[in-house]
């Protein structure tokens, strides 16, 4: 019997456009984790299923047309190479264009600090309170036409809005391992404890203050930076502190 090579992504980086929006179209349905990474498994992997007999499932290979059989066990292994689907988005591509307004760059390189500002203010909202409207004045931000803003993202299609929120979700997870002292991973609340909403007017003023050194006049500027410029230095700033406070002890 030859032999059949069956692939697929490892991480969303490796993903297609068509991949990763099967992926928010299958959440968007609410199945479960085991399902969609077994659907992606099959799809990914470019075979059909053709029937399942004792304990195996037949399949053909898109391709080569050749048909071949997985035991259960195995089907269950290859799905789980896809557990990252649903758990690790780091590396998601954004849509490059919706209603005509083109993205930003995926990691956010082309923005200023304000900009970056906004993004988490409206990112946080949402993940709060559930409220779809701030998924589209998100969208707003992070999509323009020729610099402008054209705030009309509410009728995007739900995949349009997850998949947004996907890459945010992967900006927040690269962000945390390239700036790890300013984004350290806080303690996880009990079970039992309601987790409360960020102040994030506090959160921003707290930041714009530690860039501009509590000179006002500095303000406008550090707003216009770039936002990986401001969120490195942020990072050696809070870096730098918790040395100190090591170095007292």
């Amino acid at each position: 019997m030859s032999e059949i090579n069956l692939t697929v992504p490892k991480r969303y980086s490796e993903m297609s456009k068509e991949q990763t929006k099967y992926v928010c179209l299958l959440l968007s349905r609410n199945e479960s984790e085991e399902a969609i990474w077994t659907k992606c498994f099959i799809r990914f992997a470019g075979i059909k299923p053709l029937t399942a007999y004792e304990n195996s499932y037949y399949f053909v290979h898109r391709g080569t047309k050749k048909l071949f059989s997985l035991a259960y066990q195995e089907v269950n292994y290859f799905s789980k190479m896809l557990k990252f689907t649903t758990r690790d988005y780091t590396g998601i591509k954004p849509i490059s264009t919706i209603k005509g307004c083109k993205s930003c760059d995926q990691l956010l390189r082309d923005i200023d600090f304000g900009t970056y500002l906004e993004i988490e203010n409206f990112y946080q909202a949402y993940l709060f309170t559930k409220e779809e409207k701030y998924i589209s004045r998100l969208m707003a931000v992070l999509y323009t036409k020729k610099g402008k803003r054209k705030p009309n993202f509410d009728t995007c299609a739900p995949t349009e809005k997850l998949w947004t929120i996907m890459w945010i979700v992967g900006i927040k997870s690269y962000f945390s391992r390239k700036f790890n002292y300013l984004f350290e991973r806080t303690t996880p609340t009990e079970e039992d404890e309601e987790p409360t909403a960020p102040d994030m007017y506090s959160i921003i003023q707290n930041q714009v203050r530690a860039l501009t050194d509590g000179d006002i006049t500095k303000r406008e500027k550090v707003l216009k930076s770039n936002t990986w410029d401001a969120l490195d230095e942020l990072n050696q700033k809070v870096k730098e502190s918790k040395q100190l406070l090591a170095n007292s002890k």
